[in-house]
């Protein structure tokens, strides 16, 4: 059997500024020429500024025990030479392919890679983290099995010489139940809620990575991650998505390594918190009003709110790179606790979600002593 291999560079309308390169193979058996099966499974990894990361991301994907995938690798307005990298891996594997974009986001590359990719199944990989490389072999034989809509895992994480698992539930599960799927929409919002049965130490069930989405119900309902925020848009996607997802399984089996870096976004300085916060805060409200959730979704969803309004404290307000005065920092506060999207969270909060010293603090929220809430902050 001879292989013929052919480069194929796709460019898109200018006013996308996107690009596509790809390896593209055919075989040639018997005078005739045959393709490739369409892969099982679609892998995107959005890609910035990972040229530290991304090598062993990818070479995680390539020797996958499962041969039938495609790696889609968006680059997202990288300055430095991940594109590059991008590409010399895409030469190196043809089920490799790499779209470029000029927009900044998350949202955007994952969606980009969603429209390229031809999967039965979707997963996402953050390009400074990896995979085992027998979970698309397990996966592939589980599904031959139950037919799943969208397969969870648990997943590892790394921070300097230290490993935590985490896991959704106490035991594998080959279809979740009803209730216990309930479960996994409520830890979307608030992994511990005392409502679970088993809690979690981790928010990665609102995270898209850790996870094989059927991309049929993705292009069917029109499930894509919402490009008006930065922040939070994959707990948005999973909160928007899950309704439609009925045969679901999972396994405790830590398939999934998450790389914790000390610069990560949830402790970097993120300015304009407040507002991508809102976006996110009315879509999950418009949602708990349509699908008509009960009080234990709402408590939860409150929850996470005002844990939304403590990450604008920490991330933005006070973080220590905000070059606000103190008068000026005092007055975005000011102006944060009069929006409705958080007062009213922080007064219809269920005090059983919260650690006492949260409760001190939404007490210190609620009754506005702006002076004390900076002076923790500094300590904090």
């Amino acid at each position: 059997m001879e292989k013929l291999c052919q480069r194929k560079f796709e460019t898109m309308p200018s006013s996308k500024n996107i690009s596509v390169c790809q390896v593209q193979h055919r075989f040639v058996c018997g005078g005739s020429e045959q393709e490739v099966d369409l892969p099982f499974i679609s892998i995107i990894v959005p890609v910035h500024n990972a040229i530290a990361t991304l090598e062993k991301c990818v070479e995680s994907l390539i020797a996958q025990t499962f041969f039938n995938i495609e790696i889609i690798l968006v680059n997202n307005g990288s300055t430095d030479n991940s594109l590059d990298l991008c590409k010399r891996l895409a030469f190196k594997d043809f089920r490799v392919k790499v779209a470029n974009l000029e927009e900044k986001g998350v949202s955007v590359a994952r969606n980009r890679g969603l429209d390229l990719a031809i999967g039965k199944f979707v997963t996402f990989v953050d390009a400074d983290d990896w995979i085992d490389k027998n979970v698309c072999e397990i996966f592939a034989s589980e599904n031959e099995r139950y037919d799943y809509d969208l397969f969870c895992f648990s997943a590892k994480y790394h921070r300097k010489n230290r490993v935590t698992e985490t896991f959704l539930f106490d035991q594998n599960i080959k279809m979740l139940s009803k209730k216990q799927k309930e479960d996994l929409q409520i830890k979307v919002f608030v992994p511990n809620a005392p409502c679970l049965e088993y809690r979690t130490n981790t928010r990665f069930a609102g995270s898209v990575w850790s996870k094989f989405y059927k991309r049929e119900i993705l292009q069917k309902e029109k499930l894509r991650f919402a490009a008006e925020t930065v922040i939070s848009e994959d707990c948005l996607f999973n909160t928007l998505a899950l309704d439609f997802f009925h045969r679901i399984g999972y396994t405790r089996s830590c398939f999934y390594h998450y790389e914790q870096h000390g610069d990560s976004a949830q402790n970097s300085y993120r300015p304009n918190s407040g507002y991508y916060f809102c976006f996110v805060i009315n879509q999950m409200q418009k949602w708990l009003v349509e699908t008509h959730k009960d009080q234990k979704f709402v408590d939860a969803a409150n929850c996470l709110f005002v844990h939304y309004l403590f990450g604008i404290l920490k991330e933005d307000i006070f973080h220590k790179d905000n070059p606000c005065s103190y008068t000026e920092k005092m007055y975005l506060l000011a102006l944060v606790l009069q929006m409705k999207e958080y007062r009213i969270p922080l007064k219809r909060m269920n005090k059983s979600y919260f650690s006492l010293s949260e409760c001190i603090l939404i007490k210190l929220l609620q009754k506005k002593w702006l002076n004390i809430i900076s002076f923790i902050f500094k300590f904090i």
